[in-house]
């Protein structure tokens, strides 16, 4: 009670503090009148087509974004090149080879033109919810639907790629979660298609939102340290959750057992992380791969303690992504469910954007530039009627 008394006084002191930032909006805390940066407006549908309004514009748009994160000659790994405006092309100043704008992109050998590659990326980054390639194709005016189905799959893939480039760490929440998904079986010599729940490792890095207050007001100078805090405080009192999540990943797996998951938490956390789970049997081993590993056991009668207190967040974004693919897909196809994954941990990664006025948080564009830095080699063929299972690692 006595730490929640000075915590409270300390964001009294905090609230006069910050009036005096300048472009701010005015909101209640903790019965005082405090400031918070204003939000701006994102790209709206009608401002995409005024950016974008044909082919042209993405196409110079897409040549500018390959120069920025450079491109690579494949034949002779020059990274000096020219542009060839009569072409379309670069060309590589060491050794001659022409390469298209889309070589060694997530739209190399693609037949769709980059005005639809641009259009489906918009809608993909403006909507939190899943979009059906139906849909798309619809918007798009498209009489085929493997070419949309692809193109979503390959920006999903791409997503997930991205986000592997980062580990969680500091302190953790991990469980494991399933996801209604549908198989290929085989009965009477015939693949026809079944149900099942898919295992799915949940991975949120977390803390406790009065400790993480107490580390920015640590640092009351920087105005940075001031907006967080700001924005932390403003959120917390709108939700029952006492714990603050950073960023998630999320992984489908053949089944919960350590040596399973095992390949995903090395990966994907820092070692010197402190760790938090149910006690759940396949877990208790997690201390041999991290810092800290503290199980909290379910006993009768505890376990909405254990969600509530303790991993919240494993389960907020658990129910949140279930009930985005359930509302478009009800049982999605249990070989792209990795995919869907991707999908809504990117952009749960990136919320925060929104808020900022700043043109490089932009979503669309953050997109465009994985689009143009990675590739996916998802084929329609590959998994029509059966076919392969999407790798996770």
């Amino acid at each position: 009670m006595a730490d929640r008394v000075i915590l409270d006084f300390v964001i009294d002191f905090f609230c006069v503090v910050i009036k005096g930032l300048k472009n701010v909006n005015t909101f209640r805390m903790h019965n005082k009148t405090c400031t918070f940066a204003a939000k701006p407006v994102n790209m709206l549908l009608k401002d995409f087509f005024s950016r974008f309004p044909d082919e042209e514009s993405c196409v110079s748009y897409f040549k500018e974004i390959r120069q920025s994160v450079g491109v690579t000659c494949p034949k002779c790994g020059g990274t000096v090149h020219t542009w060839l405006n009569g072409r379309g092309e670069f060309q590589c100043k060491k050794c001659g080879c022409r390469i298209s704008l889309t070589k060694g992109t997530v739209m190399e050998s693609s037949r769709l033109s980059m005005y639809a590659w641009f259009f489906t990326a918009h809608l993909m980054t403006s909507f939190k919810q899943v979009l059906s390639a139906k849909e798309i194709q619809h918007q798009l005016e498209m009489k085929e639907y493997p070419p949309v189905w692809l193109m979503m799959m390959k920006l999903r893939d791409i997503m997930g790629k991205r986000d592997a480039m980062y580990k969680l760490s500091d302190q953790i929440e991990l469980d494991v979660s399933y996801f209604p998904t549908t198989i290929f079986a085989e009965s009477g010599g015939e693949k026809v298609l079944d149900t099942k729940k898919t295992t799915v490792l949940v991975i949120a890095e977390s803390k406790a939102v009065d400790e993480i207050l107490s580390e920015y007001l640590s640092n009351i100078a920087d105005n940075e340290s001031i907006n967080k805090a700001s924005r932390l405080i403003k959120k917390s009192e709108k939700q029952s959750v006492k714990k603050a999540v950073h960023y998630i990943k999320m992984f489908a797996v053949p089944n919960q057992q350590f040596e399973t998951i095992k390949p995903f938490v090395v990966a994907s956390i820092d070692k010197d992380t402190k760790a938090v789970t149910d006690g759940g049997k396949s877990l208790f081993r997690l201390k041999e791969l991290l810092k800290t590993h503290e199980a909290h056991q379910e006993t009768d009668g505890g376990t909405h303690e254990v969600v509530v207190n303790v991993l919240p967040w494993v389960h907020i974004v658990t129910g949140e992504c279930r009930s985005g693919i359930e509302a478009i897909h009800k049982e999605v196809d249990e070989r792209f469910l990795q995919l869907y994954l991707n999908e809504y941990c990117w952009k749960f990664n990136r919320r925060f954007f929104r808020d900022s006025k700043d043109p490089k948080y932009d979503l669309f564009d953050h997109l465009i530039k994985t689009a143009a830095t990675y590739t996916s080699d998802i084929k329609w063929r590959d998994y029509a009627w059966g076919g392969k299972v999407v790798n996770t690692l």
